[in-house]
C-alpha cells in the first residue's frame, strides 16, 4: 500500500510539472510567434518614400491648379512659368514611383498619369498658341473700331485730302496687305508672349498715284472698302473671340479633367499606402491582443492545473499520512509482537527447558525401578517425549537468533577431522537401531587444525544426519567428508546421502523454508517427529559461515544434501608482541566480574603494563568505587548473579560524576548484539576469553584516543591450543602472578566441578548453564575442543547425552591436574615458597 501510494504521489507530481511545463511552453511559443509577426509587420522605407512622393506630387498639382488663370497676359505668363518649373519635378516623382512599384497595376496607373500629364501639356500648348494668335493681331483690332463710317468722317477725309494736296491730279494711293508669318512652336509662342520679338506678320504696302479726277472715285471706293472690310473684320473678330472662348473652355475643362484624373490616381496610391499603414497598425494591435490573450489563457490554465494538482497532492498527502499512521500503528503492533515473541523465547528458554530437564532427571532416577513392563514403556515414552520437547525448544531458540540477527559466531581453533568423527559416531546407534546401513567416509587430514565456529559446524552436520536417519525407513545413510583446495586454506565439503522417499523436483524449492515437511506423507505426519525448522536453521548456519548448501533428490530413490564451507587456517597468537607496542603506564582500570579467575587473569595482564588495577567480584560495590576513585576505563561482565551488567551500566550513565567514563562489556555469549550494547550504555565489547593483545588495544583506543588498526583483534574467540599454559602466557615472566592465576584456576575449577556434579544429579539445567557460561572463556583460551563443545551445549541448554557429563568432568579434572603440575613446576624453577592464596 505504501509503495503504491508513494508511486501515485510521484506520478501526480511528475504529471503536474509536465503539464505546467507543456502549457508554459505552448504559451511562450504562441507569444513568440506573435512577437515575430509583430516585428516583421513594419512600414518599409520604400512605403514611406512612396507616401512622401505621392503627397509631394499632389501638392505640386494643387499648386498649379491654384494659379490657373489664362484670361490675362500676366496671369497666363505666371501660370506658364510655374508649370514649366513644376512639370519636371512631377515627372521625376512619377518615375520614382514607377521604380519602387512592385505590382503591375500600380505601374499601369503611373503610366496612365504620365500620359494624362502629357495630354495636359499638349492642351496647354494649344491654349498658348491660341493666346499667341490673339496677341499677334493688334492693328486689326485697333483699326476696326466700329462697323459704320459716319458722314463727318467723309468730310474729314476730304478735308484731309485737300489740306494735304491729295486732290491734285497726281495723288498717291496706298494699299496695305497683312501676311501672317510661319506658325511657331508652343514654347516659342509662350516665350514670344512675354519677350519682345519681331512681328511675324508681314505688312506689304502698295502705293499708287491717282489723278484728281479719280480722287472722288477713290475716296468713295476706299470708304466702301473700309466699310466692307470693317464689317468683315468685325465678323471675323467675333468669330475668333467665340472660338477662343470655346477653345479656352474646352482646354480648361480638359485640364481640369486631367488634373482630376491624376488626382484620383495619386489619391488611390496614397489611400493604398494609408490602407497598408492602417492594416499594419491593426495587425500589430491584433498581435499584442493575441499575446495578451495567450498569456491570460496560459496563466488561467497554469493556475487551474496548480489548483487541481494541489488538491490531488493534498488528497495523496492525506492518504499518505493516513497510511503512515496505519503503518506506524502496524509497526508498533509488530514491535509489540516481536517483543512478546522475545519474551516467549525467553520463557521457553527458562520456564520450559528447566522443568523439562528436571522431568528428564527424575525419569532417569525412576529408570530401573519399574516393577512392570508397561511401566518401563511409560518411562521410555516419557523420556523420549521430554527429549523431543527439549530438542524442539533448542531449535526454536536457534531459529529465533538467526532470524533476529543476534547470532554471533564463536570461532576458535579445532580439528575438523575429530569434529566430524564425533558427530557421525553419535548417530551410529540410532541408525543401527532402525536397521539402516550406516557408513562414514572421513577423508579429512587428521592433524590439520582449522579456525571457525565448531558449534555451528556440528549443528549443521547433526541436522543433516538426523534428517537422513529420520526420513529413511529402510536402506542406507552415507556420509562423506573431504576438503577442496590447498593445505593452508580451502573448502570443506560434507555430503549426506540416503535411500529414503526423496523429494519431488517441484517441492525442492520449499525444502529450506520454515515449518516445511515435504518428505512426509500426510498419513505418516503424526508418526514422524519434527518441527520443519531443521533445514531452515541449517541453511541459516551455512549462510552465516558464507558457505552453500544444495539438494539432489529424486522421488522414491532418495536424497543427497551437500554442504560446502570455507576453511580458514589455524589462527596464530600474536597478541603478546602486539601488546609491547602500547604505553599504558599509570592508566587506572576497574574490572567488575563475579568470576575470581577472570579477575586474577585481567589483574595480571593490567599490572604487567604497570597500570593501576582495581578488581571487584561484587557488582553492588561498583558505584561506591566509582565515586571514591578516578578510573580511566571500566570493564564489566554482562552476566552476574546479583545485578546484570546492563542494569549496572545504566546506573553509571545516570551518575553525573562518571557518566563519561568508557565502560567495556565482557561476555562469552552472543545473546546481545553490539548495537544493543551501545544502546544500553556500553562503549564497546570485549569477548571472553580476554587476551592481553585485545585488552591492551581497547584500553589504548579509549584512553589514549588512538585506534591502532594493525593490532585490534576482531570480536572472535581465539585459542592457541596450549592447554593450561595459555592462562599464564602473558605473565610468564612474573612468577608470583603466574602462580596466583594457576591457584585461582585450580580452586575455582574444583568448586565448579562440585557444583556441576550436584547440578547434574538434580537435573538443574539453569545452574548447569550458569556454571558453563562462567567456565567457557577459560577453556576457550586453553583450546580444549572437547570441553568447549560440551560447555557450549550446556550453556545454551541444549540436550546432551548423559555420557558427556562424565567426559566433561573427566576433562576438567585433567585440566586441574595440569594446572597443579604447572604451578609446582614454576615453584621449583623459581625456588620459591608455595603460593598462599588467601
Amino acid at each position: 500500500m505504501r509503495k503504491g501510494g508513494s508511486f501515485k504521489i510521484k506520478f501526480t507530481v511528475i504529471a503536474g510539472y509536465l503539464l505546467v511545463v507543456i502549457v508554459m511552453t505552448l504559451g511562450l511559443y504562441g507569444i513568440y510567434r506573435n512577437l515575430v509577426i509583430f516585428s516583421n509587420q513594419k512600414i518599409k522605407n520604400e512605403d514611406l518614400s512612396e507616401l512622401l512622393i505621392v503627397g509631394n506630387t499632389l501638392s505640386k498639382l494643387y499648386e498649379i491648379e491654384s494659379n490657373q488663370n489664362l484670361f490675362t497676359a500676366e496671369s497666363a505668363r505666371q501660370y506658364f512659368l510655374k508649370y514649366d518649373s513644376i512639370a519636371p519635378e512631377i515627372d521625376f516623382n512619377l518615375s520614382l514611383l514607377k521604380q519602387t512599384a512592385l505590382d503591375t497595376s500600380r505601374v499601369a496607373k503611373i503610366d496612365t498619369i504620365k500620359l494624362l500629364i502629357q495630354e495636359k501639356k499638349v492642351n496647354l500648348q494649344a491654349v498658348a498658341t491660341l493666346l499667341d494668335s490673339m496677341a499677334r493681331a493688334p492693328e486689326l483690332i485697333r483699326t476696326t473700331r466700329s462697323s459704320l463710317v459716319p458722314r463727318e468722317l467723309n468730310r474729314e477725309v476730304s478735308d484731309f485730302l485737300e489740306r494735304n494736296n491729295l486732290h491734285t491730279p497726281h495723288r498717291s494711293q496706298a494699299d496695305t496687305s497683312v501676311v501672317l508669318g510661319k506658325r511657331k512652336g508652343f514654347l516659342d509662342r509662350v516665350r514670344n508672349v512675354f519677350v519682345a520679338s519681331s512681328d511675324s506678320t508681314i505688312v506689304i504696302k502698295d502705293k499708287s498715284v491717282v489723278s484728281e479726277r479719280e480722287f472722288k472715285v477713290i475716296v468713295d471706293t476706299l470708304i466702301n472698302k473700309i466699310r466692307y472690310s470693317e464689317k468683315l473684320d468685325l465678323a471675323r473678330q467675333k468669330e475668333f473671340q467665340l472660338a477662343f472662348i470655346s477653345r479656352l473652355d474646352t482646354m480648361s475643362y480638359t485640364n481640369r479633367m486631367l488634373t482630376a484624373r491624376i488626382d484620383d490616381l495619386l489619391k488611390g496610391i496614397e489611400q493604398e499606402e494609408m490602407r497598408k499603414s492602417f492594416q499594419l497598425i491593426l495587425s500589430k494591435e491584433q498581435a499584442i491582443t493575441g499575446s495578451q490573450r495567450t498569456m491570460f489563457l496560459v496563466s488561467c490554465l497554469a493556475i487551474l492545473i496548480a489548483l487541481v494538482f494541489g488538491i490531488l497532492f493534498l488528497v495523496d498527502i492525506n492518504k499518505s499520512q493516513r497510511y503512515r499512521r496505519q503503518l506506524e500503528s502496524s509497526h508498533s503492533r509488530i514491535s509489540q509482537l516481536l517483543a512478546s515473541r522475545e519474551k516467549l523465547m525467553l520463557t521457553i528458554s527458562h520456564d520450559i527447558k528447566s522443568p523439562v530437564s528436571s522431568i528428564l532427571g527424575y525419569i532417569d532416577l525412576m529408570d530401573g525401578n519399574a516393577h512392570k513392563p508397561e511401566e518401563e514403556t511409560w518411562l521410555r515414552n516419557m523420556k523420549h517425549s521430554g527429549e523431543h520437547v527439549l530438542h524442539l525448544v533448542s531449535m526454536l531458540l536457534d531459529h529465533h537468533k538467526l532470524e533476529a540477527g543476534t547470532w554471533q559466531l564463536r570461532q576458535s581453533n579445532f580439528r575438523l577431522f575429530d569434529l566430524v568423527e564425533e558427530t557421525a559416531d553419535s548417530f551410529r546407534p540410532l541408525a543401527l537401531q532402525k536397521g539402516l546401513c550406516y557408513s562414514v567416509e572421513n577423508h579429512l587430514p587428521p592433524e590439520k587444525v582449522s579456525y571457525g565456529d565448531q558449534y555451528v559446524i556440528r549443528q549443521i552436520l547433526s541436522n543433516l544426519i538426523s534428517n537422513a536417519i529420520k526420513y529413511t525407513p529402510a536402506g542406507s545413510v552415507s556420509i562423506l567428508a573431504e576438503t577442496k583446495g590447498d593445505d593452508v586454506a580451502g573448502w570443506f565439503r560434507f555430503s549426506v546421502s540416503d535411500t529414503g522417499e526423496g523429494i519431488d523436483a517441484a517441492d525442492q524449492q520449499y525444502i529450506f523454508q520454515e515449518f516445511s515437511r515435504l518428505g512426509v506423507r500426510d498419513d505418516d505426519a503424526g508418526n514422524t517427529e519434527g518441527s520443519g525448522l531443521g533445514l531452515a536453521i541449517t541453511k541459516g548456519f551455512v549462510e552465516a559461515l558464507q558457505g552453500s548448501i544444495s539438494l539432489v533428490s529424486e522421488k522414491e530413490k532418495g536424497s543427497e544434501f551437500v554442504v560446502e564451507l570455507p576453511l580458514y587456517p589455524k589462527h596464530k597468537e600474536e597478541e603478546n608482541s602486539a601488546g609491547e607496542m602500547y604505553d599504558l603506564e599509570d592508566v587506572s582500570v576497574l574490572v567488575v566480574d563475579d568470576d575470581p579467575i577472570q579477575l586474577n587473569m585481567m589483574a595480571g595482564m593490567l599490572q604487567k603494563k604497570k597500570m593501576h588495577c582495581v578488581v571487584e567480584a561484587n557488582p553492588r560495590k561498583t558505584m561506591a568505587l566509582l565515586s571514591e576513585n578516578m578510573f580511566d576505563i571500566v570493564f564489566m561482565d554482562l552476566r552476574m548473579p546479583q545485578i546484570d551488567g546492563v542494569s549496572l551500566v545504566e546506573k553509571v550513565r545516570h551518575s553525573k560524576d562518571v557518566q563519561e567514563v568508557p565502560v567495556i562489556a565482557l561476555s562469552a555469549g552472543s545473546e546481545i548484539s553490539a548495537a544493543e550494547l551501545q544502546e544500553a550504555g556500553f562503549t564497546d565489547f570485549l569477548p571472553k576469553p580476554v587476551t592481553s593483545g585485545r585488552l591492551y588495544a581497547i584500553i589504548h583506543r579509549y584512553v589514549k584516543g588512538e585506534k591502532p588498526e594493525a593490532h585490534c583483534v576482531p570480536r572472535q574467540v581465539q585459542s592457541n591450543g596450549k592447554g593450561v599454559e595459555a592462562l599464564i602466557d602473558f605473565v610468564r615472566d612474573d612468577e608470583h602472578a603466574s602462580r596466583g592465576i594457576l591457584q585461582s584456576f585450580i580452586s575455582e575449577t574444583l568448586d565448579n566441578i562440585d557444583q556441576l556434579r550436584k547440578s547434574f544429579a538434580e537435573k538443574d539445567g539453569d545452574k548447569v548453564s550458569e556454571i558453563a557460561h562462567k567456565m567457557l572463556p577459560l577453556f576457550q583460551m586453553m583450546g580444549d575442543v572437547v570441553v568447549i563443545d560440551i560447555l557450549q551445549q550446556m550453556k545454551e541448554n541444549h540436550l546432551w547425552p548423559a555420557k558427556k557429563e562424565t567426559v566433561l568432568l573427566k576433562k576438567i579434572k585433567e585440566s586441574v591436574e595440569q594446572a597443579t603440575a604447572l604451578k609446582m613446576e614454576i615453584e621449583r624453577e623459581g625456588n620459591g615458597t608455595p603460593f598462599d592464596n588467601e
